[in-house]
């Protein structure tokens, strides 16, 4: 109790008492682990790693949309910050203890479900980012980088809502294609694309 009683002393709150003091500790402790968590997140998933070794699931889905994926190691502690700092608040304007639990689980459940939305756009952003070859399988594009027989050239084909610039190969290894002629994409070999040259009449015809 005296470890509480000093951190309360040191960030101002040592006058606080009664639910005043739940509030404080796990507002405090709360932000703390919420912060190092998120820090560690930025470095690179070093936390999930850590919690997953040591048996702890980082990622419960709440619904088949995953609507709500609160529950989660970010989303408890989330809710542990919010429900800390949102209770203070209010009893330390001279509301009710009634009334600040209250507002602290609301804040909390509210944290819980934006934390979530936001660990899982960052998910979604992260999956976005990796570019799989293997979509531009069929787009159509130009040549880039002349393709000399044998060797490798680049092409500009949009595949993933995006035009990229990749590495291409003719599948005829005899032929060459100067830059600027129209091609399609016919395979993936890793990061390399395999091409056919297509007539100006076809990508036309297609593009219409």
């Amino acid at each position: 109790m005296s470890l509480i009683s000093n951190v309360l002393d040191l960030v101002g709150l040592g006058s606080i008492s009664g639910v005043d003091v739940l509030f404080a500790v796990m507002a405090i402790v709360g932000t703390f682990l919420f912060l190092i968590y998120f820090i560690l997140i930025l470095l690179g998933g070093v936390a999930d790693g850590a919690l997953e070794f040591a048996g702890f699931e980082t990622d419960f889905d709440m619904g088949a949309e995953g609507i709500f994926h609160m529950l989660t190691i970010q989303g408890i502690l989330s809710f542990i910050m919010m429900f800390g700092i949102a209770g203070l608040a209010v009893t330390q304007s001279g509301g009710a203890d009634l009334i600040a639990i209250f507002v602290a689980a609301v804040s909390g459940f509210f944290s819980m479900y934006i934390i979530g939305k936001v660990f899982q756009i960052m998910k979604s952003l992260e999956v976005d980012g990796t570019v799989k070859h293997s979509l531009a399988i069929g787009a159509q594009g130009k040549v880039y980088m002349e393709i000399r027989a044998g060797e490798t050239g680049q092409v500009q084909v949009e595949f993933q809502n995006a035009m990229r610039t990749c590495d291409a190969v003719l599948e005829d290894e005899t032929a060459s294609l100067k830059t600027g002629k129209f091609i399609e994409v016919v395979k993936a070999i890793g990061e390399t694309l395999i091409v056919v040259p297509l007539s100006v009449n076809t990508y036309a015809a297609e593009e219409e």
